[in-house]
Parts: structure tokens; C-alpha cells; sequence
């Protein structure tokens, strides 16, 4: 795995700090000053509609209200998981010429010309949750995925006591996800050799596919003891099939992300566990890194003309189980998706 640079998230804020420093003109003494330019930045996201994304969304408005009542946040991108229509999007709000955009890429490689044309139109893309490293973003939020992937399978071997056959549930091409499923894989194979991955399924990042694929993988190896979906459709989509071939009581389910179906799920034992990271500090913190691009200051900058944005920001990941949510204050903090508008 490459080394990476891993930052505080606080940075990102520190950053945005001194963006907006740097270009506010100082009042002068007894006046007002005057009236800021409205600004707009566009999040695309893979699966519009998703809860994960809607709690990106929320975490970008609220840095941007904090910022200015000047600035506007729009959410776009296709309803279904499809990296050429995603690009699409991305060109469709660069025609906007907006002040940032914020990319969370369906896959490592396809939105890679699109990015590139605002990037050349003059518009700063930041990548966040789901990167495209390759596509000359300045900087990614997001979470470290391998370690994302380690902690699911260091969960996994504790609750199938250190041994049994188990799969993954995954959408191949999708960098983030990739590594999910490579840090799962390679911590097993160190810590857990007795536990073998037997399977890696393609469920194209949906629930009745997933559903499918989990049913076919359970009839045809009924030795399969758990199943881990580096996204947050695998598992409802997992536990589906399991219960209908009344298998739930013999595979431990643990997903990604979290949804309103996933805590149900959580809650009622049908899924043992979900691998969460912070969606809405996610957002917040790809935001504030677009604002600073947009507002060069005499900080030097790695990406001129663009203002000066740290590479890379990680936060962590954590198992959320059924148990945890009896407490009402962790329930509170997962069980109302925000509203978008």
C-alpha cells in the first residue's frame, strides 16, 4: 500500500480560515462592508438519493452557511450507481461555471476527463469519500479505507471465533471499495489465516442484485460463515438473502456505511454489524478545502493559480453494532437522515 499523508481534519478548517481571512477587505472605520458576490458550489455524488451522500450534502451546506448566506450548495448526479453518467453530471456543472466542485467518484478512472475539464476551465475539484486519484483533483477527504477494511475483518474474526469461510460483496472499479476489501483480505491473511475468503461478488452496488448474488453464493456453499459488503447496499442486500433461506442464525453480516435500513437491520440482530465513518464531517471538510481553492491567498499554493488546500485528510472508522444503538444518544446521532432541499 502506498504511503500517504495523513492529516488532522481540523487543517481543512484552518485552511478555509485563512482563505477567507486573506480575501475579506478590511471595513473601513464607521461603514459596513459591502455585499459579498453570490458564490455556488456543485456536489456530484454516484447515487443521488443515497442517505450516506444526503449527510455529505447537509455537512457542506452548514460549512457553507458558516462561511456566508452568499454561498449556495447544489447536489447532483444520477440516481443510480453509474460512473459514465456521473462524468456527465460533472460536465453539466462545470457548464455552470460554478466556484468549486466536489466529486465523490463512482469509479477510480471514468470521471477522470471530466474533472480534468474544470480543472482547465479554471474551477477547483475536490474529491471526496470515493477518490479519483489519478484526475488531477487538488486534495481528497475521506476516510482510510484500507484501515476501514482491517477493522471490518478484525470484527468479523472475532465474532466467527478466529475461523470459517466468508465472502465480500463489492463493486469492482471503485477504488474505495477496493480497498476496503484489500485491507479485509490482507488483515485476515496476518491475523485470522484460519478464515478463508472464498468469494468476491459483484452486486453493481444494489440491493436486489446483492440480495441475488448472496442467495446464489448461499445455496451453492452453505459453508460460507459471514459476509462483509464494502458498501452500504451489500448488507441489507445480504441479510435479505440469508433470511429467506433461513440462514441468518449460521452468517455474520457486517456492512459499510449506514443507512435508516441498515439500523433496522442492526437493531432487529438480521446484520451484526456496520463499518461507519463520518459522512457529514466528510462534507464539511471537502467544502472548506473548495472555498480555499477558490480563494487563493499568499499562502503558497502546491496547485496555482488555485489556493493552497492540503492533499490528503483521513478520518477514522468504527464497528457501529445492534448493541450500541440501545444507547439513545448513539441512535440519535444515526437515526434521522437529514432532508435535502
Amino acid at each position: 500500500m502506498k504511503r500517504k499523508l495523513v492529516l488532522g481534519l481540523t487543517l481543512a478548517v484552518l485552511a478555509a480560515g485563512l482563505a477567507g481571512c486573506g480575501n475579506s477587505a478590511p471595513k473601513e472605520a464607521g461603514t459596513e462592508s459591502a455585499a459579498k458576490s453570490e458564490e455556488l458550489y456543485s456536489m456530484v455524488v454516484f447515487t443521488k438519493g443515497a442517505e450516506y451522500f444526503n449527510w455529505c450534502y447537509a455537512g457542506a451546506k452548514d460549512a457553507a452557511a458558516s462561511i456566508g448566506s452568499h454561498i449556495t450548495v447544489e447536489l447532483q448526479g444520477p440516481a443510480e450507481w453509474d460512473a459514465s453518467l456521473e462524468a456527465r453530471a460533472v460536465e453539466q456543472v462545470t457548464a455552470k461555471n460554478p466556484e468549486g466542485i466536489l466529486v465523490a467518484s463512482a469509479d477510480e478512472t471514468t470521471l477522470n476527463a471530466a474533472i480534468g475539464k474544470a480543472l482547465d476551465a479554471g474551477i477547483p475539484v475536490i474529491g471526496f469519500d470515493s477518490d479519483a486519484s489519478d484526475s488531477g483533483r487538488l486534495a481528497y477527504v475521506g476516510t482510510d479505507n484500507y484501515d476501514f477494511g482491517a477493522t471490518a475483518a478484525k470484527s468479523m474474526a472475532e465474532m466467527l471465533g478466529g475461523e470459517g469461510e466468508v465472502a465480500i460483496c463489492m463493486v469492482p472499479g471503485a477504488i474505495a471499495q477496493e480497498e476496503r476489501a484489500e485491507g479485509f483480505k490482507s488483515w485476515l491473511a496476518e491475523n485470522a489465516p484460519d478464515i478463508k475468503v472464498v468469494s468476491e461478488l459483484n452486486d453493481e452496488g444494489d440491493v436486489a442484485k446483492s440480495e441475488t448474488v448472496c442467495t446464489a453464493l448461499l445455496q451453492s456453499n452453505p459453508n460460507i460463515k459471514g459476509i462483509f459488503s464494502t458498501h452500504g447496499y451489500g448488507a441489507p442486500g445480504a441479510a435479505a438473502a440469508a433470511r429467506t433461506l433461513n440462514m441468518l442464525e449460521n452468517v455474520v453480516i457486517i456492512g459499510s456505511d449506514y443507512s435508516s435500513a441498515v439500523i433496522e437491520l442492526l437493531q432487529s440482530g438480521d446484520v451484526e454489524g456496520t463499518v461507519v465513518d463520518d459522512p457529514y464531517l466528510i462534507g464539511y471538510e471537502a467544502f472548506m478545502l473548495a472555498y480555499a481553492a477558490a480563494h487563493p491567498t499568499e499562502v503558497p499554493s502546491a496547485n496555482p493559480p488555485f489556493g493552497h488546500v492540503p492533499p490528503i485528510i483521513y478520518g477514522g472508522s468504527q464497528l457501529l453494532t445492534g448493541e450500541m444503538l440501545k444507547d439513545e444518544a448513539v441512535l440519535a446521532k444515526y437515526q434521522n437522515p437529514p432532508a435535502v432541499n
